[in-house]
């Protein structure tokens, strides 16, 4: 399952229909421009009963949305994409950067992970669902460098009867289409977006596997099946070491870092 975003929307791909049809290109450390008052600006989606942060990719863009809804132009402001990033996160739930709002639509979005306390991990995943991240050693985790963001699926919660369980299935890799490339990272000595994939079942599983573009080019998708094998979209099997985190960690740096 993918955790609730913003508080209230379960399904993340609704938010395409609020899409302009125009693209940019951002990383975690490029300029953009915000409004900031009492913390940054939403806009409220009624009907996904959703608030998202507004951003801007270009000062004018911002004055424009400042002067027309009244707010004083002082309060727009020249912010990093990532201080944002991390300035809009939340301790449960995943958020919702909008960029270029006009006209009740977004050029595009960014997911902002949440940071689960339990596992100690960026999470799109339900806690629940991610319960065996408790198992990586914290402070060799911390002195890797690996900025890693987790989504977890496995049988736990999911429904038995199979027209059902093929649906829900679809539209949670439908959803996950839809935010992988639009999650941004700091860059660490490796930068991964790992799926955990424990459904015990190599069809379902191969329906997640599948190179997604990321919206930093230092960032890749990685997989890990039921069988504990670790995999790139392209099904390329990457030998490690799975007896200690850095048997984990150190294929995919140096893999990373070629």
């Amino acid at each position: 399952m993918i955790q609730k975003i913003a508080g209230n929307l379960k399904r993340a791909s609704l938010l395409n229909s609020y899409l302009n049809g125009e693209t940019e290109t951002l990383s975690f450390y490029d300029i953009i421009y915000s409004i900031e008052e009492d913390g940054f600006h939403k806009e409220r989606i009624s009907d996904l009963d959703v608030e998202v942060t507004t951003a801007f990719t270009s000062k004018e863009k911002a004055l424009e949305y400042a002067q027309g809804n009244g707010i004083d132009e002082k309060n727009v402001v020249a912010i990093m994409l990532g201080k944002l990033i991390q300035e809009s996160s939340h301790d449960e739930y995943v958020q919702v950067i909008g960029l270029n709002f006009k006209d009740s639509k977004f050029s595009d979005f960014i997911f902002v992970p949440f940071y689960d306390k339990l596992t100690k991990q960026y999470l799109i995943s339900p806690t629940d669902d991610a319960i065996a991240l408790l198992s990586i050693d914290q402070k060799s985790h911390r002195h890797m460098g690996v900025q890693a963001t987790f989504f977890s699926i496995n049988n736990k919660f999911l429904p038995e009867e199979s027209q059902e369980r093929t649906e829900l299935l679809s539209e949670i890799v439908d959803d996950l289409a839809f935010i992988l490339p639009r999650i941004s990272q700091p860059k660490g000595s490796a930068n991964i977006l790992c799926l955990l994939l424990n459904l015990e079942n190599d069809v379902e599983e191969r329906a997640f596997i599948r190179k997604y573009e990321t919206l930093d080019e230092y960032t890749e998708v990685l997989f890990v099946t039921s069988d504990l094998k670790l995999q790139t979209g392209a099904l390329e099997e990457i030998a490690y070491d799975g007896t200690h985190l850095e048997g984990i960690y150190t294929p995919i740096i140096k893999r990373q870092k070629n």
